[in-house]
């Protein structure tokens, strides 16, 4: 298979329109000091990696500090570490009209793991026309958890919460806390700001997997992102590949029963032959498929 795969793959790459930004850093930085043992920066990286993955499909993991122009949305979950270089990057890419999502913890710290001068999110405050005035831990009891509201649904804040505020006229507020500890009610729990062609969101509640794929497809929504290959069955992952005049897709089945994919257009079966307009697999089936 890797051998009549290899000519179609030949001069291609992973082509996402999604990334997630990571930093070893941050995630030093939240494992010495939690404030709540269940604030897992791993666990908040798939919190928002599980619902992009299924509206998007593919999603590239990047540093801070790379070239992020060709992405069309970029979300930073818990990116607490924020250099001076990754602030001028990720201010540069929104202004040349991409979508910054920032997530809990974002921009607290600089280089030294110490406190930004100026309230999360540091460097950005200006750029987003809000921050974070409170931050809080919060119980695992349930009554604890705090109510949000808005946009992407009611749902649930656990483990954190961070009460944010606006100062440009143009932020939007997305999601609100409710009736609760009396210092979140009804205060900003999601905020984001056009600015220019790009925007810039930030997330200070952390929300159920519902509510977290509702914010995904707004994101995606947002940002023009689209999943390549159309809409594909539960358990069918998809890869995309770029380059050499070539698009060509890889198809894998981790479901436990067979998948039918019907395809976005008639496309050539690399590894069988012939042209298809839908695909079966077994579990663990695996497709390449290359574009007419």
């Amino acid at each position: 298979e890797f051998a009549k795969a290899g000519p179609a793959l030949a001069g291609t790459s992973p082509h996402s329109q999604v990334a997630i930004l990571h930093s070893y850093d941050s995630r030093w930085a939240i494992n010495w000091q939690r404030h709540n043992q269940n604030f897992d920066p791993v666990t908040q990286i798939v919190s928002y990696y599980k619902p992009l993955r299924e509206v998007a499909q593919s999603i590239d993991i990047v540093q801070p500090t790379v070239p992020l122009d060709g992405y069309k949305l970029v979300v930073a979950p818990g990116l607490e570490v924020l250099t001076d270089a990754a602030a001028k990057n990720l201010i540069a890419y929104v202004r040349n009209g991409g979508h910054l999502v920032l997530g809990q913890r974002a921009a607290m710290k600089d280089d030294d793991n110490s406190l930004q001068v100026n309230r999360a999110p540091g460097p950005l405050v200006a750029l987003l026309g809000g921050r974070v005035e409170q931050f809080y831990a919060i119980d695992d009891k349930p009554e604890d958890t705090v109510p949000v509201t808005g946009t992407w649904g009611s749902t649930t804040s656990k483990i954190w919460a961070e009460q944010l505020s606006t100062s440009a006229p143009d932020t939007e507020v997305l999601m609100r806390y409710g009736k609760s500890n009396g210092w979140l009610d009804g205060q900003p729990a999601a905020i984001t700001r056009k600015v220019g062609k790009g925007r810039i969101t930030y997330i200070g509640a952390w929300m159920d997997e519902p509510a977290m794929l509702n914010a995904a497809k707004w994101m995606a929504e947002t940002s023009g992102v689209t999943a390549a290959f159309g809409p594909v069955p539960d358990g069918v992952d998809v890869y995309p590949r770029e380059g050499d005049g070539k698009k060509v897709f890889i198809l894998v089945n981790f479901a436990k029963t067979p998948r039918t994919i019907t395809l976005p257009s008639t496309m050539h079966d690399v590894l069988g032959g012939g042209d298809l307009t839908t695909v079966s697999l077994n579990q663990y089936g695996v497709a390449v498929l290359q574009a007419k």
